[in-house]
Formats: C-alpha cells, structure tokens, sequence
C-alpha cells in the first residue's frame, strides 16, 4: 500500500466528517425501519454510542492504512466496500423504482445514480464533506415536517405488539451506528482534537442512532404488523401525510441524498486518483448483476460492526503509511 499518499493541506472538520455519518446511516436506518424492534433497537444504541466514541477517538492520532495488519485491513475494506456500494446502488434504485411507480428502468436508474457517486468520490474530499453537511440540515427540516405530519396518524398500540426480532434489532440498530466505520480510514485527516471534541461525538452519534429508531417507531406505529410484509414501509408510512403516492415518491427522492453520501463514503475508502472510481464502477456492475439483492438486511449493519472493530484492533508503533485523498 504504499503508493497511497495523502494530501495533508486537505484538512477537514470532524464535524463535517460526522455530518456525513448521520446521513449514511439514515440510508441504512431506512432499509430496517419495518422489522426492527424499537425497544432493542435503543438498547443497541445505548451499547453502541460510548463504544464507537472511543474508537473514532482512539483513531484520530493516524491512519490505519499502515503496516502488516494495515495491508490486509486494506484489503478488507476496499472489498467490503465495492460490495456495499452496490446494494446501496441497488436499494436506491429498487425504491425509485418503486415509489415512482414505474418498471423496468432499475438498471438504468442504476447507472445515473454512480454517475455522481463517481463525480463526487473523484472531486477533493473537503467539498464533498462540506456539501454533506448542508444536506444533513436540509434532511433534518424534512424529517421534522414528516415527523410533525405523521405523529398524529400513530396508533400507539401497534408499538407495543412485536415479540420478536430481540437481539438481532439491537444489532440493527448498533450496525446502524458502527456506519461510522466508513470514516475511519481518513479521520485522522480532520482538523487537531479540541476540548469537548468527545462529547460532540457521542451527541452525533446518540442523535444518528435515535433517528433510526424513531423511523421504525413511526413505521410500525402507522402499519403495525404489516410493516414487516412491505418493501420499504417507512415511505409508505409517509403517504398518509398527502393521501397520496406522491408524497411517497417525494420523499424518497429527497432520501437519495442519504444513499449517495454513503456511496461516497464507500468508494473514499479506496484513497484518491482513481481508486473511488474504480470503487463505483465495481458497485455499480455488483448491482446491475443483482447479486446482493437475496442477501439479509442483517449483512449490511453487522458488516459496518466487524469493520469497526477490525480499525479499533490495529496494532499501534507501526510505520505510517498515508493515504491521499
């Protein structure tokens, strides 16, 4: 690895790079909000949140591109990553596809969509963690309208009648957070540690992984058990705001902002020149071959899991090996 090198003038804010965690991790929070049970899911976050803080922390001194073990961590994520891109790529445009309601079109929605993942990933990562920024303002005024409007169609007993789904929904949830995995590669890139920096940390995180579960409590308190038959329910939920299909559709376009910074944060892993590229390209044939498409939704959080811990795990003294971006 050692002709990946990093641009150090590029420096970035942990705020931004955070920013952008909580948008990618309401792509995932989406995908789960039918079956996951809201009650384990806040236990997995309350588990998850201190101990992801401490890893980003521990982190933040230098890359974990280095080394030995930095090789094959390497390997692991940029693999991992193509992967992930494609389901990504191809949830996104299974749900367009669906909620526009049109057929057919899902390769071709497919191949617009890593068209500015590929432009976004290739461009300076400090523009793209700026512009992540801003659009996590923007999902929050959305969320709070959807919030606002969906809140009264509730029925409060659909949240109390879930059984099941116990140990693998605070998984979800705790995977749901461990998206922060995706940043680790180059968060020592951002801007020296201030004082409260770990404080701010755990506030993004706890706010990432409460939204999710809020997502599934106002899913399942609107459809009840029919939630979990549903693809997608949670924007099937928002239709009884407008009673109608377009407020459905509106509001899963405006969720692409959530599924293409996540894109790009998997394809950034790669390190720069054409490396995010080649990322995309591969997400991009992953998704047309629909080969994920029968995977478990469980993959996805337990993946972000196992990579988290993989980063907090390397060795410490080892040469550094720099990644450029």
């Amino acid at each position: 690895m050692g002709g990946i090198r990093l641009n150090t003038r590029e420096e970035l804010s942990l705020r931004q790079v955070l920013a952008a965690v909580a948008l990618s991790g309401l792509s995932l929070a989406e995908a789960q909000a039918g079956e996951l049970d809201w009650r384990w899911g806040l236990v997995g976050v309350a588990v998850s949140v201190p101990l992801f803080a401490w890893v980003i922390m521990r982190l933040r001194s230098g890359p974990i591109y280095k080394g030995v073990y930095g090789v094959a961590l390497t390997a692991v994520y940029t693999g991992w990553s193509a992967l992930t891109l494609g389901h990504v790529l191809g949830q996104a445009a299974h749900r367009l596809e669906l909620t526009g309601g049109s057929r057919g079109v899902q390769g071709w929605l497919i191949l617009l969509l890593a068209l500015p993942v590929a432009w976004m990933s290739w461009g300076k990562a400090a523009a793209f963690f700026r512009g992540g920024e801003v659009y996590w303002m923007v999902l929050v005024a959305v969320l709070a309208v959807v919030a606002l409007l969906t809140i009264p169609q509730v029925t409060v007993s659909y949240l109390w009648t879930r059984g099941e789904g116990g140990w693998t929904s605070a998984l979800e949830a705790a995977g749901t957070v461990a998206t922060a995995a995706w940043v680790l590669p180059y968060l020592y890139k951002t801007s020296p540690e201030k004082e409260g920096e770990t404080g701010a940390v755990i506030r993004w995180l706890l706010l990432l992984g409460v939204v999710g579960v809020g997502l599934a409590v106002l899913t399942q308190g609107v459809l009840g058990q029919a939630a979990q038959q549903l693809t997608h329910p949670f924007f099937v939920t928002t239709g009884v705001m407008g009673k109608s299909a377009r407020t459905e559709g509106l509001l899963s376009a405006l969720w692409l902002i959530c599924d293409l910074v996540w894109a790009g944060l998997l394809a950034r892993v790669w390190g720069g020149g054409k490396g995010p590229v080649v990322c995309v390209a591969l997400g991009a044939g992953i998704a047309l071959t629909g080969w994920t498409d029968g995977w478990s939704q469980l993959v996805w959080p337990v993946g972000n899991l196992v990579l988290a811990a993989l980063a907090a795990l390397r060795p410490r003294g080892e040469g550094k090996i720099v990644v450029k971006y």
